[in-house]
C-alpha cells in the first residue's frame, strides 16, 4: 500500500466519480482505476460499488475511508511541521563551544558575522558552553549545529578546521622562585625544575593533559601532580593561590595581576581550536555561513 494509493482512493471517494478524480489527480483514468484494483487486492475487501452510471462506497470501503483521511492529515501535518523547522533551522544557528574562547574569541566572532551582511544579522544566534565529551555527544545527536573546540581525534566522521592557537606557557604565582630565577637569568627555566614543584593539571580525561604529559616524557622528568581543574582559569586561580605551578594553554581570561608567565626550555607546543562540525550531515544556511565566514577570516589551513 502506497501514500498515492491512498490519495487516490479519498479523491474518488470524495468525488464518486472515476472520471472527475481522475482529471483532479491528473492521471489517466485506466491508471487510477488499475491502482485502485490493486488497492483492492492487498486489503482484500471491495471498496467501490457500481451504482446505476456510478459507483459508491461499500461499507468496507466507508471504513477505510476514515483511516485514508486521517492518514492524509498526519501527512499533512508532519510535512507543515518539518517545512516549519526547516525555516526554524535556516534562520537560526546554534553552537557548541569550550571555555577557552567563551571571553573574547566567541563574542567577536558573534559581532563580526553580524555586522557581515544584512543576512547575517537577522540569524538567531545560540551557544552552549561544553567539555569535549558533551561536544562529541552533541554533534551525534544533532543538538548543536557547530562547534568550536580542541581535536577531536578517532573521530573520522567529524569535519576539523584550525582557528585559533594558543601556545603552552608555564604560569607560576607572582613572586614565585622559577619567576625571580627567570628574571636573574633572563633565560629560560629547565624543565627539572618542575620537579620539585606541586603541579596543577587539567582533569585526566582531557586532550591537554595527555598534550602535556608527552611533554614531561620527552623531557624525561616525572611532575608531581596535586591538584586538578577543568579549564585554565580554573588552573590559573589555584596557581595564583599558590596551590602549584602548571603548564596551560595562553588565554585572554587569566588573573594576569597574580600569575606570571615564565618561558620553560622545551615547551613549543600549542593547542589548536577548531571549528568542528558533522560531515555527513545536512549544513542549513545559516551554518554554511557563519563556517564559510570562520574559514575565511580565522582559517589557519
Amino acid at each position: 500500500m502506497t501514500l498515492n494509493q491512498i490519495v487516490y482512493f479519498e479523491r474518488t471517494a470524495e468525488h464518486m466519480n472515476m472520471a472527475r478524480a481522475a482529471k483532479e489527480l491528473m492521471i489517466a483514468q485506466p491508471s487510477l482505476s488499475m491502482s485502485l484494483s490493486k488497492l483492492e487486492d492487498e486489503l482484500g475487501v471491495a471498496l467501490f460499488e457500481k451504482k446505476g452510471r456510478g459507483i459508491t462506497l461499500t461499507p468496507e470501503g466507508q471504513c477505510f475511508l476514515e483511516h485514508a483521511q486521517r492518514i492524509i492529515s498526519d501527512v499533512d501535518a508532519a510535512a507543515c511541521e518539518m517545512r516549519r523547522l526547516k525555516n526554524a533551522a535556516e534562520s537560526s544557528l546554534t553552537i557548541g563551544y569550550v571555555n577557552p574562547v567563551a571571553d573574547h574569541f566567541l563574542p567577536n566572532l558573534f559581532r563580526r558575522f553580524r555586522a557581515s551582511s544584512p543576512e547575517a544579522s537577522k540569524i538567531r544566534l545560540r551557544s552552549m558552553e561544553m567539555n569535549t565529551v558533551e561536544i562529541v555527544d552533541a554533534l551525534a545527536n544533532n543538538t548543536v549545529d557547530l562547534t568550536l573546540c580542541s581535536r577531536i581525534p578517532g573521530h573520522n566522521e567529524l569535519t576539523q578546521i584550525p582557528i585559533l592557537r594558543q601556545p603552552l606557557i608555564l604560569i607560576v604565582p607572582r613572586g614565585h622562585r622559577l619567576e625571580e630565577l627567570h628574571l636573574a637569568t633572563g633565560g629560560s627555566v629547565e624543565c627539572r625544575e618542575l620537579s620539585e614543584e606541586p603541579m596543577v593539571a587539567y582533569f585526566n580525561r582531557s586532550p591537554m593533559y595527555r598534550q602535556i604529559a608527552d611533554f614531561f616524557e620527552e623531557q624525561q622528568v616525572r611532575p608531581n601532580v596535586c591538584h586538578f581543574a577543568f579549564n585554565e582559569r580554573s588552573i590559573a586561580n589555584l596557581v595564583a593561590e599558590r596551590m602549584g605551578v602548571s603548564i596551560v594553554a595562553k588565554v585572554d581570561n587569566l588573573p594576569w595581576d597574580r600569575i606570571a608567565e615564565v618561558p620553560l626550555e622545551g615547551l613549543a607546543r600549542s593547542r589548536n581550536i577548531y571549528l568542528t562540525y558533522r560531515t555527513n550531515r545536512k549544513m542549513f544556511p545559516a551554518a554554511r555561513q557563519m563556517t564559510g565566514f570562520i574559514r575565511q577570516n580565522y582559517g589557519l589551513e
